[in-house]
C-alpha cells in the first residue's frame, strides 16, 4: 500500500519495503531479486568488501566491465573474428588458392571454410560475394 505523507517540502513515500525521499515527486523503485548460491555469494561478499566495494557496486563494475569487454556475451566479437576470416578466405579462393593449410596439419578446402563460415556472417555485402563466389565453378 502506497502512503504519503507531507513533511514540509520533501514528501515521504512508502512503498513496501522501500523509503524514496524525493522533493516533490515520487518515483518508485522497481524490486528485482537474484537468487545466488550462498557459498559463491559470501566469497564475492568477502573479496568485494576486500577491495572496497559492496556486493551492489562490485557487481555493476563487473557488469560494466563484461558489456565493454564482451566477456559474457562475445557474440559481437565473435561475428567480427568470423567475418574477418571469410574475407581472407574469400580472398584466398579469388586468387585459386583452393586449398589452403590453417595450422593443423591437414589442408582445408577454402569453399568448405566458407561454407561452414557463412551462416555466421551478419554483413550483407561480404555474405553477397561470398555467396556469388561459391555460385561459381571452379
Amino acid at each position: 500500500m502506497l502512503s504519503q505523507l507531507p513533511t514540509g517540502r520533501v514528501k515521504v513515500y512508502t512503498f513496501c519495503q522501500y523509503n524514496l525521499l524525493i522533493q516533490e515527486r515520487c518515483v518508485p523503485k522497481v524490486f528485482k531479486a537474484f537468487r545466488f548460491n550462498p557459498q559463491l555469494y559470501a566469497g564475492f561478499k568477502e573479496l568485494a568488501s576486500k577491495n572496497g566495494y559492496t556486493v551492489t557496486a562490485a557487481f555493476e563494475k563487473f557488469m560494466a566491465s563484461a558489456v565493454e569487454f564482451g566477456l559474457v556475451f562475445p557474440s559481437a566479437a565473435k561475428t567480427e573474428n568470423v567475418e574477418a576470416e571469410a574475407r581472407v578466405m574469400l580472398a584466398w579462393l579469388k586468387e585459386g588458392r583452393y586449398w589452403v593449410n590453417l595450422g593443423g596439419g591437414e589442408e582445408t578446402s577454402t569453399r568448405g571454410r566458407l561454407l561452414q563460415l557463412l551462416p555466421n556472417v551478419e554483413n550483407a555485402d561480404l555474405r553477397l560475394d561470398i555467396e556469388e563466389t561459391l555460385k561459381k565453378k571452379p
